[in-house]
């Protein structure tokens, strides 16, 4: 028997917000996860996964934080931070950041006052951008884009499988 975990709101605001998100996502898109426990939704945009968060921001406001899983498996290197320094001088909307190996892009605003032009334009704005470098990146300091990551795991895990019948 299956259950669902209830998701753990810390605000009212925040609650809202999410169920605004969820409105939205039901009318845009047609395939996308919703982690349950976190308040977080998941959906594959071109070779990159976004990730949307809304979290609490005060009592009275939430957090909406779309981010891009853009690069995987990357070295770190001087050349490299140096490089996303300089794209995050250059774009108007969002940052890129690098953690341990991964890099992301993402964007954050304020979501009580959301309206669904708002979220569709950071969608389409984080997943461009990150769709845009993702392979550029990789190209220059190696790892693997985020769909190129998710479809190794799935095919290690198939061999592991196999071998493990056997």
């Amino acid at each position: 028997m299956s259950h669902t975990r209830e998701k753990r709101f810390h605000t009212r605001c925040q609650q809202e917000v999410y169920g605004q998100v969820k409105s939205y996502l039901d009318e845009l898109v047609d395939d996308y996860f919703d982690d349950a426990e976190h308040c977080d939704f998941y959906l594959k945009y071109g070779s990159t996964v976004l990730e949307i968060s809304i979290e609490p921001f005060e009592e009275d406001d939430a957090v909406i934080d779309i981010l891009a899983f853009c690069v995987q498996g990357v070295e770190p290197s001087f050349e490299l931070m140096q490089e996303l320094l300089r794209l995050n001088s250059e774009l108007p909307l969002g940052g890129f950041s690098l953690v341990n190996k991964n890099i992301f892009f993402s964007h954050s605003f304020l979501g009580r006052r959301l309206i669904g032009e708002q979220l569709i334009a950071s969608l389409n704005s984080v997943a461009t951008t990150s769709d845009e470098y993702d392979g550029k990146l990789v190209a220059r300091y190696g790892g693997e884009t985020a769909l190129d990551h998710i479809r190794s795991d799935a095919q290690r895990q198939r061999k592991a499988a196999k071998a493990a019948e056997n």
